[in-house]
């Protein structure tokens, strides 16, 4: 069963050793994410507890994926302009700074 089909009510989520016992059934050494905070809502524990009690018995944390942000074919290759982490290079007139409505008023 994987994470996204977890239901909070079923019982191999209701507390660790269950979950353990699930994942050793299924020949898994990893948990993810949404397995943790699942787990960690359902039994009413912290998620570092939940998850020293995991790795207490050999398990890890499944590494996240890395999101892959590809450039289309007329983006600059620089990436200034477009995409994530670029840089506006526009914030307005400052016409907000010298009326005052930004700061105090004056």
């Amino acid at each position: 069963m994987m994470s996204n089909e977890w239901n909070k009510d079923d019982p191999e989520v209701q507390s660790v050793t269950n979950f353990v016992e699930y994942l050793f059934e299924a020949e898994r050494e990893e948990f993810t994410g949404a397995e943790l905070q699942l787990l960690s809502a359902n039994t009413r524990t912290f998620s570092t507890k939940v998850r020293a009690d995991l790795e207490s018995y050999g398990l890890r944390l499944a590494a996240r994926p890395k999101a892959q942000h590809i450039r289309g074919f007329t983006t600059s290759s620089n990436d200034r302009w477009y995409g994530p982490g670029s840089c506006n290079s526009h914030g307005g007139s400052g016409y907000e700074q010298i009326a005052g409505f930004a700061g105090r008023q004056g």
